[in-house]
């Protein structure tokens, strides 16, 4: 059948009219415009639950612990023990628009008994670095961050507090000392904590800190223009802005996200393997047999309307040398994970436009480029990688959904060296392909069919 549409159309137009017809339709592509107020194109969201698992796992690896200046409780007289502070928790937190907070908690104690918790919130601006066209977030505290923050004592201090002054006073004086002495004894203690020991904590064991915690996130790899942060109740967000016609961002963020995810607009999807051809990230020339060819005679070029709710993804392939001919297939597709396979499944296809040879197997090239679209945006997902304090994370992919205009990757960090290849750019001759391709029963309205059939 499909042979059959393609002579009718090659039979009912002429070369001259032909090449006019494949020139009108390269044009309307090319020049379409993009969306003025579209929001995100590519979405990269952290759960503040994960990172705080990161951050609790990197201290249980290398315990923070210094020891600390017994201080002068006088006038009475008392056996101070050697004190130590211990990092007990670092955690992420939702900031104002543009920043992260982060929560600490520092225990000071003695060897048989915990003393005080020092608790500080400080709120920093993560800094976006851009280098040889890549961008990665940093997200971390340092000692400049903590000089104006005060750090308040738990709320059980006063009690534990006065108990340590208590258990430090000679057996001998213990039953003759007046309260109000302790209760100065304690009172001196907790200024301390909060001053002179704080400000050694802060220029040591803090730094120290804040090291380990940092976090670099790089983003996808994708020409980026604007980045904005924000957070919600449970998600640090980190919406991208790309230079590419894009069409239709995205929705609102949900917030129910467990794992790190970064989610691509449809529209998104379409233009990122439209760059990955115009900058030499992907073959750009292909011979009739669908074979990446530098003196081939096609080129695939992508689209997604939004507004076709039954053919969203847009499929051409322009013959530029060697004659006059092009095709366009609108398709409707799924994505799942087997493993770390992405599967891409057609659930329906159509021949919208057509000027073309009837000897190009039109089904085998929607297949082949429709695929091969989707799992380049799987690779760009991959490409973020996330490091907690030069700990390099190994970043997988364990989800992958296309919904509502959106193709949504969930991923997963593990620890160890990460890849040596750059994802999403690695030429296709040093890539081994993990891709499947499956098609559904297609309706009968002048479809294409697969060459199969």
């Amino acid at each position: 059948m499909l042979r059959t549409l393609l002579a009718l159309a090659l039979v009912s137009t002429g070369c001259g009219s032909r090449c006019k017809e494949v020139e009108r339709a390269r044009t309307a592509l090319a020049t379409r415009a993009p969306a003025a107020q579209r929001g995100a194109d590519v979405r990269v969201t952290i759960p503040f639950e994960r990172a705080n698992t990161l951050f609790a796992e990197t201290l249980a690896a290398q315990p923070l612990t210094m020891a600390l200046e017994a201080p002068s409780l006088g006038p009475i007289e008392l056996s101070v023990p050697a004190l130590a502070a211990t990092v007990r928790e670092v955690r992420a937190l939702p900031g104002a628009p543009g920043t992260i907070r982060f929560a600490i908690s520092v225990e000071v104690r003695e060897a048989t008994a915990e003393i005080a918790t020092l608790a500080m919130v400080v709120e920093v601006e993560p800094k976006v670095e851009r280098s040889d066209g890549a961008a990665a977030l940093v997200i971390g505290f340092g000692p400049e961050n903590l000089v104006s923050v005060k750090p308040e004592l738990g709320p059980e201090a006063k009690k534990s507090v006065g108990s340590a002054v208590s258990r430090w006073v000679p057996t001998r004086l213990r039953d003759k000392l007046p309260q109000p002495l302790l209760d100065a004894a304690a009172s001196k203690l907790g200024r301390h904590l909060t001053g002179g020991a704080y400000d050694v904590l802060r220029a040591t064991l803090l730094k120290r800190v804040g090291e380990l915690t940092r976090m670099r996130l790089r983003l996808p790899d994708v020409p980026i223009a604007r980045i904005d942060l924000r957070s919600t109740a449970t998600l640090l967000v980190a919406d991208l802005a790309t230079e590419l016609p894009v069409r239709r961002g995205l929705a609102p963020t949900r917030d129910d996200a467990t794992e790190v995810g970064v989610v691509m607009s449809g529209s998104a999807v379409a233009e990122l393997a439209n760059w990955a051809i115009d900058h030499g990230h992907a073959p750009a020339w292909y011979t009739r047999g669908l074979t990446p060819a530098p003196d081939g005679e096609f080129r695939p070029r992508f689209d997604y309307v939004a507004e076709d709710r039954e053919h969203p993804f847009k499929v051409y392939a322009f013959q530029e040398r060697g004659g006059c001919s092009y095709f366009k297939v609108g398709v409707r597709a799924a994505i799942a994970l087997d493993g770390d396979k992405l599967i891409v499944t057609a659930l329906d296809r159509e021949l919208e436009a057509s000027a073309a040879n009837p000897v190009i197997e039109v089904a085998a090239w929607v297949k082949y480029f429709l695929a091969g679209s989707l799992d380049r945006s799987k690779r760009i997902a991959a490409h973020t990688q996330l490091t907690v304090g030069g700990r390099a994370l190994v970043t997988q992919v364990v989800g992958a959904e296309l919904a509502t205009d959106e193709v949504r990757f969930a991923l997963r960090f593990a620890a160890g060296a990460p890849p040596s290849a750059e994802l999403g750019v690695q030429p296709r001759h040093q890539r081994r392909e993990r891709l499947a391709v499956t098609d559904e029963p297609v309706r009968e309205r002048g479809l294409v069919q697969d060459p199969a059939r």
